[in-house]
């Protein structure tokens, strides 16, 4: 069973600020959730060592965090979203 306490905020230590490569990879999902009209999907495919549930995730994330919603789905390999 996992423990639990509390500590005063001041003694806590402060979170690591993110930088470089994972920042550059949110900063592109945004971008791909911003560029999807009213009217369309966007779609990615996976390279490499990717996978649909990832970037379906990455894409849902993305868009939380530009205060949109998504609606995400996989089909022959491909992630498909509208935001709204």
């Amino acid at each position: 069973m996992v423990q639990f306490s509390t500590i005063k905020s001041s003694v806590a230590p402060r979170p690591i600020k993110q930088t470089g490569r994972p920042s550059v990879r949110m900063r592109q999902y945004e971008d791909y959730v911003n560029a999807v009209g009213p009217d369309e999907a966007g779609k990615l495919t996976p390279e490499e060592d990717e996978t649909t549930r990832s970037l379906a995730m990455r894409v849902s994330r993305a868009a939380k965090r530009v205060g949109k919603t998504t609606n995400t789905w996989t089909r022959d390999d491909a992630v498909y979203f509208t935001v709204s």
